[in-house]
């Protein structure tokens, strides 16, 4: 029995169904903010990757120029693939190819060749085709047999505008990283 002028403890029913249905609406609000940061991770990653991987092929073309041989490091954009690789496999492990579809979920790659600054239409549209670079035994990039195309900018696009973009200066083997375009 209840001692006379206690209470007892615990919820209602109906104070429960009130908390749960409040729960549910505050996650149903904050779900399209959370997809859109997951778009943005996804974007800003698939620009540092391609940064991390082009600063490897050139450390390892400057550090190991006899192991080249004939064959140099060749960094290459595919647009149609939404990928980015560099072949031979780079010494010390680590991974040599990234792709959209595997590495990056919904995000779209595509490349510029010899513009720096411009921005790319209709979000890549007709942005099907390859940009190869090749880097020298000094760590610069260039273009095989075309001469004053060493700068491209690779582009890195998320559903939501999240957007990032990489600039390559080939002459110097710099890179530069930009939010937006």
């Amino acid at each position: 029995m209840k001692a006379p002028g206690r209470k007892t403890a615990g919820f209602t029913l109906l104070e429960v169904m009130i908390v749960v249905a409040i729960m549910g609406i505050m996650a149903f609000i904050a779900i399209p903010s959370f997809q859109g940061l997951i778009y943005k991770y996804r974007a800003r990653t698939a620009a540092r990757e391609f940064v991390g991987l082009f600063m490897r092929a050139k450390t390892a073309s400057v550090q190991a120029p006899i192991a080249l041989g004939s064959s140099p490091y060749q960094l290459r954009v595919d647009c149609a693939n939404d990928a980015f690789s560099v072949a031979p496999t780079l010494p010390g492990g680590g991974k040599s190819s990234f792709t959209a579809a595997s590495d990056f979920p919904g995000v779209n790659i595509f490349a510029l060749e010899a513009h720096l600054n411009a921005a790319p239409t209709a979000t890549g549209a007709g942005m099907t085709g390859n940009v190869t670079r090749t880097f020298d035994r000094a760590g610069s990039s260039s273009q095989d047999n075309v001469a004053n195309t060493r700068n491209y900018t690779v582009f890195f696009e998320a559903p939501g505008n999240n957007r990032y973009r990489v600039q390559v200066y080939g002459t110097v083997g710099a890179i530069k990283v930009i939010t937006g375009w």
